[in-house]
This record gives C-alpha cells, structure tokens and sequence, in this order.
C-alpha cells in the first residue's frame, strides 16, 4: 500500500474521529478492563482501522493500536458464506481474516482483533465494550427481557445475541440476530448485547455510537437500580519500598471492602466465569491467603481473605487490569443478586474453548507486557 503519511493524511477525519471514539470509551474502566473491547472505522470504500489484539482503547492513536483491514473480502465471506459447509469455522475466519490484512508503509504490523468480523458486516463506526452496566443484562439470567424494556423506546432497535465464542461463529450469529431484528422490527439493530460478553453500538459516525452507547449504559444501569456513581474509583500503587516495577498494591477501598465482607472464593474468580475476559485476566493468577500465609511463588496476584488485602507481582498495565477485572466480577455479580436477578455463567464447555484458544493466547501475551 501507499505510504504512512498518505494513508494518514487522506484518511486523516474519519482516523481522528476513531481515535477520539477509542479514547474517550477505552478511559473509562467501567466500561472497558484492561485491553478489552475494540472499536473501528471503516475510512473508505474498501479499508477498516480496527483495534488490534491485546492492545487497550485508549492506546489507539492515529498512527498506532490499530491494524488496517479490506473489510470488503471479510463483508463478503461473512454475508455470502453458509458456517455450515466450512469444516472449520474458526480456522477458515481466522485466515479470511489475516489474507484480508494489509500492510501500511510506516504503520507497525499488528494482529487485528479476533473480532474483526462482525465489524466488517456493521455500519461506518462500531463501538464494542464491556461496559458493567450493560454486563448486568448480558449477565442475568432474565437478561434478555430487562433489555427489552429498557431499551423499548429508543429510536432505534436493538438485538440479545445468546452466547457464541468470540470469532467466526460469532460473526455468522450476529449475522442471524441482524436478519431475525430487521424482519421483526424493519430495522437493521443498532445495538447490539452478546450474552455473557458485552455490547456494540454501530453507526455513520463516531458521535451517534457514543452517544447511544451512553444512553443505552445508562437505561441498563438504571433497570438494576444503579448508576455510573455507583463505580468505585480504581488505583494501584507501587507497594512500599519496593521500586521494581513488579511490585504493586490495590489502592481501591471499595475491593477491599467486597473482599472482606462478600462470600467469594478462588474460582468465584478464577474459574466461574461471567465472560471471557475475566477468564483471560484472571485464569492462573490469582492466589488467595489466608493471614500469616506465605505467598506462592508464582502468584501474579494475592487476595487476603481476612484484610481484604491486595498485592501483584507483574508490571502496572497488568495489575491494573486485573484490579478493574476483580472490581468487574464483584459489581456485576452483586448488582445482579440485589435486584433478585439470578447470574448467568459461561459453561464449561465454553470456558474450556476460551482458555486453550491460541488467539486469546496471544492477547494475554501482548496486555501483560
């Protein structure tokens, strides 16, 4: 392809507005934890700007965080392709997906999110974050009724995707819930909840998915009688006389309280899982003390039963994404049960394809750096 400079430069509106999109949802920890979520642009006729794996939304610059795409050739596979004459659904996505790649002079070589095939059949913007709010649907057993009340008298139609892993089979299930809302309805959904995963706006321009997945965060909030106030303030911080960059504590007095007084244990985190991402943040991480205790060895993260304390040995990128990925769980699972809502878990079966799937293997390796 042509140069950087021409790529950015030509492109340079719609690369500002998804950048400014990217930032704007990715700052925001109740909306996205650590490297999830993705967002993308589709600058012309033929080409996509998507996150790429591993890296956060509000990493996206215009000349970083982000691979280039001919959506075009993925729009075509998706749309045009029966999932059920493909031997391997996730193997043939996942090529469809690196031949439609394209390298751009001065733009580093990057993975594009697993995810790049339900953007590519979506409008000019698309918006997709794990929003706690709209997790509280997505995450209830009663969730797809609550988000039809909630969202009944938006102007625009919305969708519930049962539970599909991320990836190619995803895809060809939005592909079915687009089809099912727009015979139903006589319109294309605009918002889009995967159960058990998260929520996608997508529309023409970068405001009218911002603004929307604001005010459909805000109506699923309010259904669980809660609110944006009702997110704790998140912070780690170097622990005391320690200056490794390896060595971190929680600084949120709101998981420490959960700690102390909520009924969990180890797999409540590391092993019963609400969604992917607390798989692949927390999975093989976290170890849990009790007072007195010596620490594992290998223990990335500490929870100490009784103090409600908090420790990590990894970087900061890492501590603090799993520090909003515990605060996650807890918010989600409690809000849930206080509003006499039962919680809606991923299978095992489901959990067993997350963590041996090699392209969140990847994604892991990238945000734990």
């Amino acid at each position: 392809m042509g140069n950087q400079l021409l790529f950015t430069e030509s492109h340079a509106a719609r690369l500002d507005d998804f950048v400014r999109m990217s930032r704007l949802a990715g700052s925001a920890s109740d909306y996205v934890q650590g490297g999830g979520g993705n967002t993308s642009c589709k600058v012309d006729d033929t080409l996509m700007a998507i996150k790429a794996s591993g890296f956060r939304l509000d990493q996206i610059g215009r000349d970083q965080a982000y691979a280039v795409l001919d959506y075009q050739a993925l729009r075509r596979f998706y749309l045009e392709t029966d999932p059920g004459t493909l031997a391997d659904i996730e193997q043939e996505g996942s090529a469809r997906a690196k031949t439609a790649t394209r390298l751009v002079d001065g733009l580093p070589a990057l993975r594009p999110s697993v995810e790049a095939g339900f953007h590519a059949i979506l409008d000019t913007f698309v918006l997709h974050t794990h929003a706690v709010y709209a997790n509280l649907a997505t995450c209830a057993a009663q969730g797809p009724a609550i988000a039809a009340s909630a969202l009944a008298d938006l102007p625009v139609s919305h969708a519930f995707v049962p539970y599909i892993n991320p990836g190619a089979q995803l895809t060809f299930a939005i592909r079915q819930a687009i089809g099912e809302t727009e015979a139903k309805t006589g319109r294309k959904p605009a918002i889009l909840l995967m159960q058990n995963h998260g929520l996608v706006v997508t529309g023409l321009d970068a405001d009218t998915c911002l603004e929307l997945h604001e005010e459909a965060n805000r109506r699923l909030a309010a259904a669980f009688s809660v609110s944006r106030r009702d997110w704790p303030a998140i912070e780690v911080r170097p622990e005391p006389g320690q200056d490794d960059g390896q060595h971190f504590v929680s600084a949120t007095p709101w998981l420490n309280r959960q700690l102390q007084t909520r009924d969990w244990d180890h797999d409540f985190f590391a092993v019963r899982s609400l969604y992917p991402d607390q798989l692949v943040f927390l999975g093989g991480k976290i170890a849990v003390l009790e007072t007195g205790a010596p620490v594992p060895e290998d223990a990335v993260c500490t929870l100490n039963r009784a103090s409600g304390e908090v420790r990590y040995r990894c970087g900061y990128n890492e501590a603090r994404t799993i520090e909003e990925t515990l605060c996650a769980v807890l918010f989600i699972t409690e809000t849930i049960q206080r509003a006499g809502h039962a919680v809606h878990l991923m299978s095992e079966a489901n959990r067993s394809f997350i963590a041996n799937w090699e392209s969140e293997k990847y994604r892991k390796s990238i945000t734990a750096r």
